[in-house]
């Protein structure tokens, strides 16, 4: 089977989207499927990623804007033939994806990878959209494919509860377990000086209002001022980095933790697989990956038992859940685990046990390849596109006139 990916994100980014897209290309590929990624970015030397041009996104310097050039995308999918195409955007290049199911006829499956609701905060104000009409677009993107895909129950309730009529299917990511195993590739704790009588705890993730991250911070303050030996660190980036390290500064305890800015794949693997414990606070999650990775790496979980959160994890199974944003109960049960090596040990082995038993990537790929062979071509399909979306695609269209063919 031949199936084209279209992404904003994709490696060396790492994030959720980015993870997921190339972990199912990785796994699709095994099986002998032909798999090619439309992206803004990719890895040197990768064949299999048609590159788009693209901006950097004003407000997050990190995202990337697709400007894509419409007659490269046609002439390839006119050349690759592809049997489904597979959006995990519904942006610009989700709406490319919906150009070419309508004019090609072939089957077009997207998968519903964020909340967007959650994020309109970084829209300016003037031109902020309102709640209500980021579900309603929501609702019209889902609505014009053939097959949607969430990657938790909870938001496949949220896209019923916008109004998305098209048969929805809960596929989550899974977990490459094999990346977790093996020696360790370098010394986290030489790397960054900590020493051997400390507790390393991780967070992983943006560093965005959305990710909840003072929550956290203020539970290592705590930690901190009990006089525990005890090393936080932080592992991304993202606009709160300057108010994160101001606050660092204020509490006097910068010399307690590591802001390591972004980290490659294997890197990151790295720091899952030798922390003592992983430490997460997000409302907002679709799914949360990184619990499962840390999981996965044999290291212990403390989260608040949110959204996608709360879909992922079972209590006690490796990891411990907080209801709520209740300070004192997280506090607890990080103690708990940081002060118990035989309860840690023991929430390590559940943790590995759980994620090889209910997230291994093959069950997710097995689900995934029979949504693909139940779609069938079909005519061509016309429908309506909000006038604000005609206009984007327009502009688009002039600027790829201007500047892009031909180059």
């Amino acid at each position: 089977m031949k199936i084209v990916f279209f992404t904003e994100t994709y490696l060396p980014q790492v994030n959720g989207v980015a993870t997921s897209t190339s972990l199912f290309r990785k796994y699709l590929e095994k099986r002998g499927h032909d798999v090619f990624i439309i992206a803004p970015i990719a890895p040197k030397g990768d064949h299999k990623v048609l590159k788009v041009p693209g901006v950097r996104f004003p407000m997050e310097k990190q995202h990337i804007i697709s400007i894509p050039v419409k007659k490269r995308i046609r002439d390839f999918i006119h050349g690759f033939d592809p049997d489904v195409i597979h959006s995990h955007t519904p942006f610009i290049l989700g709406f490319f994806a919906l150009k070419i199911q309508q004019d090609f006829g072939i089957p077009h499956v997207h998968t519903y990878h964020t909340l967007l609701v959650e994020y309109r905060h970084y829209i300016p104000p003037p031109i902020r959209p309102s709640r209500s009409v980021v579900e309603e677009f929501s609702a019209w993107f889902c609505n014009q494919v053939d097959h949607v895909i969430a990657p938790t129950e909870e938001i496949r309730k949220e896209l019923v509860k916008y109004g998305v009529e098209k048969e929805i299917t809960v596929i989550p990511t899974g977990i490459d377990i094999d990346s977790f195993r093996g020696e360790n590739r370098f010394d986290v704790r030489k790397k960054h000086g900590i020493g051997k009588d400390e507790r390393i705890i991780l967070f992983a993730g943006r560093l965005a209002k959305e990710k909840n991250v003072f929550f956290t911070l203020r539970i290592f303050k705590r930690l901190v001022e009990e006089g525990r030996k005890v090393s936080f660190i932080i592992a991304g980036d993202g606009p709160l980095r300057m108010d994160i390290e101001e606050a660092l500064d204020e509490w006097e305890i910068k010399n307690k933790v590591v802001l390591t800015g972004y980290l490659r794949r294997d890197d990151l693997i790295e720091y899952y697989k030798q922390s003592d414990l992983f430490i997460f606070a997000s409302l907002t999650e679709t799914q949360g990956l990184v619990v499962l990775e840390s999981l996965a790496a044999g290291t212990p979980v403390v989260a608040i038992a949110e959204k996608g959160i709360k879909d992922v994890l079972e209590d006690g199974r490796g990891a411990l859940l907080v209801k709520g944003e209740d300070e004192d109960d997280f506090l607890v049960k990080v103690k708990s685990i940081l002060d118990d090596d035989s309860k840690r040990e023991r929430l390590s082995k559940l943790g590995i046990e759980y994620v090889e038993e209910k997230w291994s990537m093959d069950s997710a790929v097995e689900k995934l390849l029979k949504i693909y062979g139940n779609l069938s071509r079909k005519e061509k399909k016309i429908y309506h596109i909000p006038r604000i979306f005609e206009t984007v695609m327009r502009k688009l269209e002039k600027i790829e006139n201007r500047i892009f063919v031909g180059s």
